[in-house]
């Protein structure tokens, strides 16, 4: 059964008359104008199953990547042929309340990698709720999650600096933006809300219609959603998402989602 918002989102006469909450106007300028030449968007979940020769034989140069917080084969998708010429969006989450970014100092964070890509392709970045707060390691409530060692990256390069600053190359994507208005919370959890990877997923199959409509074509950029399972072995399943919600609509994605589990 598809949501109200994925019906909506098929209709051809679906139209955000509001500029504010427009999916595609939520995305960094770069991230916009990509999506004009691109045919489909892979969205990687951090999933130890996908293997990078997975990743070698499914990638095409027509795409655009999106991959979350501390993400997987970082060294791949920053030097390998297949994907460093490709342009990325990157989402980091907010950790709750706190300062806090999922993925950039002073947590775990792919840094060096990250500053590889920009020599190659575009890149983009999504902050969950608020903007890079540039975090000191007595800003992390729980230090003990994720304790600092010797190869973490605690100081920003400017070059990345400079990209975590930018208004063209950054923007912050609110867990309460519309297009996940019908997303059933749990009022009893603090912070409950949906999955990053569904948050975006939702975002982009707007923005994607969006693009479709400015460019007057036939069909919309086509998704795939890489390594979302829907089973229970997930190592981080929070009690906070409705994973039931995610799981029911992502059973019967709409034309032009295609849905890739665990290999």
């Amino acid at each position: 059964m598809q949501s109200t918002y994925q019906t909506a989102a098929l209709n051809d006469d679906y139209y955000y008359s509001d500029i504010l909450y427009s999916p595609y106007q939520t995305l960094p300028p770069v991230i916009q104008d990509t999506l004009l030449d691109r045919q489909r968007i892979i969205v990687i979940a951090n999933n130890p199953s996908i293997t990078q020769a997975k990743l070698e034989a499914l990638l095409q140069p027509t795409d655009m990547l999106v991959l979350f917080n501390d993400f997987i084969h970082a060294e791949f998708f920053a030097y390998h042929p297949s994907a460093k010429d490709l342009p990325k969006l990157l989402f980091f989450r907010q950790n709750g309340d706190s300062l806090l970014h999922f993925g950039l100092p002073p947590r775990s964070n792919n840094l060096t990698a990250i500053l590889e890509m920009t020599k190659h392709a575009t890149l983009g970045m999504l902050f969950g709720n608020t903007d890079y707060q540039f975090p000191l390691p007595s800003d992390d409530p729980r230090p003990n999650d994720d304790p600092i060692t010797a190869n973490r990256v605690l100081e920003i390069p400017k070059p990345l600096d400079k990209l975590l600053r930018s208004q063209e190359h950054c923007g912050v994507l609110s867990e309460q933006h519309s297009v996940v208005a019908d997303y059933p919370v749990f009022a009893d959890i603090h912070s409950s809300a949906p999955t990053s990877g569904f948050l975006l997923y939702r975002l982009l199959l707007a923005a994607c219609l969006e693009v479709q409509q400015q460019k007057n074509a036939d069909t919309p950029i086509s998704i795939v959603m890489l390594g979302f399972n829907n089973e229970n072995k997930t190592a981080n399943f929070w009690e906070g998402h409705n994973w039931a919600f995610e799981r029911q609509e992502l059973a019967t994605p709409p034309h032009g989602v295609e849905i890739i589990r665990q290999y």
